[in-house]
C-alpha cells in the first residue's frame, strides 16, 4: 500500500512540468514585453500568481479549437506561486490602485488534456486590458501564444 502511494505521487509529480508560471513570465519579458510595452521602464508587478477563474477572454484566440477554449474556461487554476521578473532593465514596484504605471499579473496554470496554459494580464490606465495566453506541451515547452484584449 505504501509503495503504491509513493509510485502514484511520483507519477503525479513527474507528470506536471515545473514552474510553468515562471517560464511564461520569463518568455513574456524576454519576447513580448519589448515589442508591446517598450515605453515602460517602471512597472507594477504582482509577484504571486493570480488564481482567479476569469479566462473567458480566451475565446478571442482564433487559432485554438472551441473544445479547448471551453475546457480552459471551465478548468480550475493551480495554486498561487511566487514569480519574479528576471530582467534587470525593468524596475518593478508593488501594485497600486490609482497609479498610471503598467500593471502585470501572472495567472496560475490551467491543465487541459496534454497541455498547460498560463495567462499574463496587463493593464494600462485608460487603455485596453490585454491578455497573453501561453500554451505549453506536457513536457513544459512553449508551443504557442495568443494575444487577446478587452476594454475596461
Amino acid at each position: 500500500m505504501t509503495i503504491a502511494a509513493i509510485l502514484l505521487l511520483t507519477t503525479i509529480l513527474l507528470d506536471t512540468p515545473d514552474k510553468l508560471e515562471q517560464k511564461a513570465c520569463d518568455h513574456f519579458f524576454n519576447h513580448i514585453y519589448g515589442q508591446e510595452y517598450n515605453d515602460y521602464k517602471v512597472i507594477e508587478f504582482q509577484n504571486r500568481t493570480d488564481t482567479s477563474k476569469y479566462w473567458g477572454i480566451v475565446y478571442q484566440c482564433n487559432n485554438w479549437d472551441e473544445t479547448t477554449k471551453k475546457e480552459i474556461v471551465t478548468s480550475v487554476p493551480g495554486k498561487a506561486l511566487a514569480v519574479n521578473v528576471n530582467v534587470s532593465e525593468i524596475k518593478t514596484k508593488r501594485i497600486r490602485k490609482n497609479s498610471g504605471r503598467l500593471k502585470i499579473y501572472v495567472h496560475s496554470n490551467i491543465h487541459v488534456g496534454d497541455n498547460y496554459f498560463v495567462a499574463i494580464a496587463t493593464y494600462r490606465k485608460l487603455r485596453f486590458a490585454e491578455y497573453f495566453f501561453i500554451k505549453f506541451d506536457k513536457e513544459g515547452n512553449i508551443v504557442e501564444t495568443c494575444k487577446a484584449g478587452e476594454i475596461i
